[in-house]
C-alpha cells in the first residue's frame, strides 16, 4: 500500500502507533474541552459567549462535559482494546476501535456544529478554534486508520497467520512413547 510505503511503517507497528496516539490525543482534548468557559466577568457585568438558546441544543450544553467523558473513557478503552488485540493479533478489538472512532468523530463534529450556530459575533474566533480543533482532529485520526483497518482485514482474511507462530503440540501417543523410551522399555515391544 502506497500510504504504509511512504510512511515505512507496517500495518501492525501504525496500528499499535495508533492506539498509543489515541489515548494520548484523547487525554489532551479531555483536559482542554473540560477547561471551556461559557461565561466570563463578574456578576453585573458578565459576558456570555453562547446566545439564548432553547430546546435539544440547551440539553447538549446542559450535558456537555458529560458527553464528553463519556466519549473520551470509551475512546481510551477502546485504545487500549486496540492495543491488546494488536498485541494478541485479534481483529475483533481492531473492529471495534475502527467502528467507535468514526461513531465518536461524528458525535465530536455534531457537538462543534451546534456550538458553533449559538456563538455572539464578538467571538467569533472561538468558532474558528472549535474548527480548526475538530478539522486537525478528524486528520489525525484519519491517517491511523488505513493501518488498523489493512491490519485487522489481513487477520481477518488469513486465519494461518494467527497459528503459524505457535509452537507444535504434541501427541499424547507421542509423549507415552517418550516416556516408555526413557526408561528402557521400546515402544514396540510387546509382553507375553
Amino acid at each position: 500500500m502506497l500510504w504504509q510505503q511512504k510512511c515505512k511503517m507496517s500495518p501492525k507497528k501504525g496500528s499499535f502507533m495508533a492506539g498509543i496516539f489515541s489515548i494520548f490525543f484523547t487525554i489532551q482534548s479531555l483536559i482542554l474541552d473540560l477547561n471551556q468557559k461559557f461565561s466570563f466577568g463578574t456578576d453585573p457585568n458578565k459576558f456570555n459567549i453562547y446566545k439564548e438558546i432553547h430546546g435539544v441544543i440547551l440539553w447538549t450544553f446542559r450535558h456537555k462535559n458529560n458527553i464528553i467523558i463519556f466519549l473520551s473513557i470509551t475512546t481510551l478503552l477502546a485504545s487500549c482494546f486496540l492495543l491488546y488485540s494488536v498485541c494478541m493479533e485479534l481483529y475483533l478489538g481492531i473492529f471495534f476501535y475502527t467502528l467507535w472512532i468514526i461513531i465518536s468523530e461524528i458525535i465530536y463534529f455534531s457537538l462543534v456544529l451546534v456550538m458553533s450556530q449559538v456563538i455572539q459575533p464578538p467571538f467569533l474566533e472561538i468558532k474558528y478554534y472549535l474548527w480548526i480543533c475538530q478539522i486537525s482532529h478528524m486528520l489525525l485520526h484519519a491517517f491511523w486508520l488505513p493501518f488498523v483497518i489493512t491490519y485487522g482485514y489481513h487477520l481477518f482474511k488469513s486465519p494461518h497467520y494467527l497459528t503459524k507462530k505457535r509452537p507444535h503440540t504434541k501427541q499424547q501417543s507421542e509423549i507415552i512413547s517418550e516416556n516408555w523410551s526413557q526408561m528402557g522399555i521400546t515402544a514396540n515391544r510387546k509382553f507375553t
